[in-house]
């Protein structure tokens, strides 16, 4: 199973065996670790992977990436987007993986990044795939318009509290992305998971495009149009 094929299969995984996967495992996730594509070449990203982090949320998992970046325009969006394929990859492997938006490193980072996001991973207890028909997403035509059959990708995308905070306009080839607004009060806890949500869609588009063995490319289109309620992103043709 490649990146792809892992878009119509994975779960988040939420109950981990806690037996710590063995070097060799480790050492081959570390390797993708280090090759993942960037959204934007020019942000640093670091990652360490860690037994344990400060967590509210009730799940516990063997291992953890502590995801950190350089606070740049767009960095999160590049989070997202580098590391939805670091959890594809773990599904690839019959591994489990979750992001955990609300969790913590367990102390200060010793680096000059800011601390992005976490994301778990290790052996699911149970099966850490599914079937098309147990995928709770909104249908196309709520988050979309146009025709594109790499849209049904970007709709099996997770996202923080499965919100699904985005919206997607296809035309002439291109799609265009956008991220709804929400009010003040949720943005001070969702806007920065929002945005990492939008890096993790546009992942899903871009390995449809591949998939189709297309040229990908991303960038910002001044010709894509204001949508009220939401803020364009990014165009991916």
């Amino acid at each position: 199973m490649n990146l792809y094929d892992s878009i119509f299969k994975r779960k988040s995984t939420r109950k981990y065996d806690m037996t710590p996967l063995c070097d060799e495992t480790l050492s081959e996730i570390e390797n993708f670790a280090e090759n993942l594509t960037p959204l934007y070449e020019d942000i640093k990203i670091e990652y360490e992977i860690v037994p344990n982090v400060k967590n509210i949320m009730p799940v516990k998992a063997p291992h953890y990436f502590i995801i950190s970046s350089e606070n740049k325009n767009g960095y999160l969006m590049n989070v997202g987007f580098m590391f939805q394929q670091m959890n594809l990859f773990l599904a690839s492997k019959d591994l489990g993986s979750c992001w955990l938006g609300m969790a913590k490193p367990m102390k200060k980072l010793e680096k000059n990044l800011e601390f992005v996001i976490v994301l778990c991973f290790g052996k699911a207890i149970d099966s850490p795939f599914r079937e098309m028909s147990e995928f709770k997403r909104k249908s196309l035509s709520e988050i979309s318009s146009g025709q594109d059959n790499r849209l049904e990708c970007a709709r099996l995308a997770p996202s923080a509290t499965n919100s699904q905070n985005w919206f997607f306009v296809s035309k002439a080839g291109k799609i265009h992305i956008y991220q709804k607004k929400i009010n003040p009060v949720k943005a001070l806890i969702y806007e920065k998971m929002n945005q990492v949500d939008i890096g993790i869609a546009t992942c899903h588009l871009y390995l449809a495009t591949e998939h189709q063995g297309k040229k990908t490319f991303i960038s910002k289109d001044n010709g894509a149009k204001e949508l009220q309620g939401y803020t364009y992103r990014l165009t991916i043709e």
